[in-house]
């Protein structure tokens, strides 16, 4: 009867991580829903059109506001260089995209990245240690790939992710403290 009810407490844990896993995904995609179709990639479009292929600059500062005034995004980085008609190589680049809710706030810490323009939108792409962080969850990753036009975005590579409070992803209620297992 032990083993069963270990089973159990495993079948549950399972059940709760896949759940949070879903709920974590889903956020991205909510999120990424709720902003203005590519806010990043409005800047850094914006910056490619306007240097010259070799240009390089240094401590770049690219903000991208909607249409009332308020600021959808914010792109910093230590350097800058257009490569050519459509690729920009990136330094400690940090692409920080602001929702009307704070709490929904996500920033994005690339050591190094490309971005390449696709048609309409662009693909951001960093094969180095990777941060994506917001106020629920902080997840890294040994590269990152983040198509614009799609907002989609893909992680690989030894993924670490801490969540801040599940509760706030996962529509599943726990059992009842008298219902749980005891050890």
């Amino acid at each position: 009867m032990a083993s069963f009810v270990t089973s159990l407490e495993r079948l549950y844990r399972r059940r709760l991580a896949l759940s949070i896993t879903l709920g974590v995904l889903a956020g991205f995609v909510m999120f990424a829903s709720a902003q203005q179709s590519a806010t990043a990639d409005s800047g850094l479009s914006a910056f490619l059109q306007m240097v010259p292929p070799g240009a390089v600059n240094t401590g770049a500062v690219i903000p991208s506001f909607d249409s009332t005034g308020r600021r959808t995004s914010l792109i910093t980085a230590d350097m800058l260089r257009r490569v050519d008609d459509e690729r920009i190589y990136a330094e400690k680049l940090v692409v920080q995209m602001f929702n009307a809710d704070p709490k929904n706030d996500m920033r994005i810490d690339l050591k190094t990245a490309f971005y390449q323009m696709a048609g309409s939108g662009g693909l951001l792409r960093s094969t180095e240690r990777s941060h994506v962080s917001s106020p629920d969850f902080h997840i890294e990753g040994d590269s990152l790939i983040f198509d614009t036009a799609k907002n989609q975005g893909r992680m690989t590579g030894n993924i670490h992710m801490v969540i801040f409070d599940s509760s706030t992803l996962s529509s599943e209620v726990p059992p009842p403290a008298a219902s749980l297992p005891t050890k």
